[in-house]
């Protein structure tokens, strides 16, 4: 109290004019109307500004949650297209995740996710993107999932090449992310660069039909009489950020049989 009262008596004559000047600029603009047109436009601008300052700052802080909902929300709608495709041999549920943890340089890669066991994970459910399979579940906790990636050496995908449908294996040899190696295609079909491969649904895991890359070069091997194929993956393993989990409501019927 004794700090204010001091300052005050060393610059109330300074406060008094800011006083006054802040009193007469008010009368002015209030009593003319040209001054006070250009301060409610002056005032206009700036408060937009403010405004657009504020939403945006808002905006950036809620960007997690609103892709957490968009995520969820697409999640829903692909089982709802899922179930309605008439083409479809099995119907699947999809459910969204986030990647927490990703490797693609080493020889055997692994994914975390954000979710567990208490949200219905459990071992051996696929994990899929729009453009690409990601992976399988490994193993689960409580709040977290291990997904072995499909940058892995124990990792076999059952694939297509999807204007033939005829099928092949997908594995990764290592060393580039972004490309992967498809056997068991024998060297009497024809192949073009640029092909497509694709899922080929006949597992328990993944959808078919879900495209995976492009057949970028390829060549025939004459010891086992099947093509030796090196596509490009259309997904970024390196960029990866959420991802869907997939379940087919009868997958345990077909592991039975």
């Amino acid at each position: 109290m004794n700090n204010l009262l001091r300052f005050l008596k060393l610059y109330h004559s300074f406060l008094l004019f800011i006083i006054i000047e802040c009193l007469s600029i008010s009368l002015l603009i209030y009593n003319n109307e040209f001054q006070n047109y250009k301060f409610l436009i002056w005032s206009k601008n700036y408060t937009e500004k403010f405004n657009s300052i504020i939403s945006e700052t808002f905006h950036y802080l809620n960007l997690k949650e609103t892709n957490d909902y968009l995520a969820k929300e697409n999640a829903k709608l692909q089982s709802l297209i899922s179930k309605q495709k008439k083409d479809f041999q099995k119907q699947y549920d999809f459910q969204t995740a986030r990647i927490i943890n990703n490797s693609v340089y080493k020889r055997n890669n692994y994914i975390t996710l954000n979710k567990g066991r208490k949200y219905g994970m459990k071992e051996g459910l696929g994990v899929i993107v729009k453009n690409g399979i990601v992976g399988v579940i490994q193993s689960v906790s409580e709040n977290y999932s291990l997904v072995i990636s499909v940058l892995h050496k124990e990792s076999n995908i059952s694939v297509i090449l999807k204007n033939q449908n005829i099928p092949g294996i997908l594995r990764w040899e290592g060393f580039n992310y972004k490309y992967a190696n498809i056997y068991d295609i024998p060297y009497h079909i024809e192949l073009s660069k640029g092909d497509t491969i694709s899922s080929s649904g006949f597992s328990s895991i993944f959808p078919k039909n879900i495209d995976i890359g492009l057949i970028e070069s390829f060549q025939k091997n004459k010891i086992n009489g099947y093509y030796n194929i090196r596509i490009k993956f259309f997904i970024d393993f390196y960029k990866l950020n959420y991802v869907y989990i997939v379940h087919s409501p009868d997958n345990q019927e077909q592991l039975k049989l």
